[in-house]
């Protein structure tokens, strides 16, 4: 399963973020559409972490990209105002998918989440930090894996 964040634009929150999912053996780290100095500087940071690690990063100009190239078959936006949504649902089965987690600095455009589902998962509280919100799906996954 994939867990990404969404145009982040600060190398701690892109470092933060990604040392966060690699907590779990079962997640991979997926950038999409970084800009300003979290691309400059945070992209390569994220990679050596990634070598260093001998884990996968993945970096993506687009949502769709993530069916286009990773081949996912659901893609869920985490939105406050998303519908409702359990998060063991989220997190179960076997098929491809990718939980994309907003930085919080950028929003995508209505045409970018057109064919993801937007919802929020219930058990998680609202105003938490990307950070905090992938540090639970990694607690989730780890706890549903043993």
């Amino acid at each position: 399963m994939y867990v990404a964040l969404y145009a982040p634009s600060s190398v701690q929150k892109l470092l933060e973020f990604v040392k966060t999912v690699y907590a779990s053996p079962r997640l991979i780290p997926v950038i999409i559409k970084p800009y300003g100095a979290a691309a400059q500087v945070g992209v390569p940071e994220a990679y050596r972490v990634s070598y260093k690690l001998g884990k996968p990063l993945i970096l993506l100009p687009e949502i769709r990209d993530l069916a286009d190239v990773l081949g996912c078959k659901h893609i869920y936006y985490l939105d406050e105002n998303g519908a409702g949504i359990s998060l063991l649902s989220l997190i179960s089965g076997s098929e491809k998918k990718t939980l994309v987690i907003s930085s919080g600095e950028q929003e995508p455009s209505p045409r970018e989440i057109n064919n993801t589902h937007v919802v929020w998962p219930s058990e998680i509280p609202r105003g938490l930090s990307p950070i905090a919100i992938a540090g639970i799906i990694v607690y989730e996954v780890s706890r549903q894996a043993s």
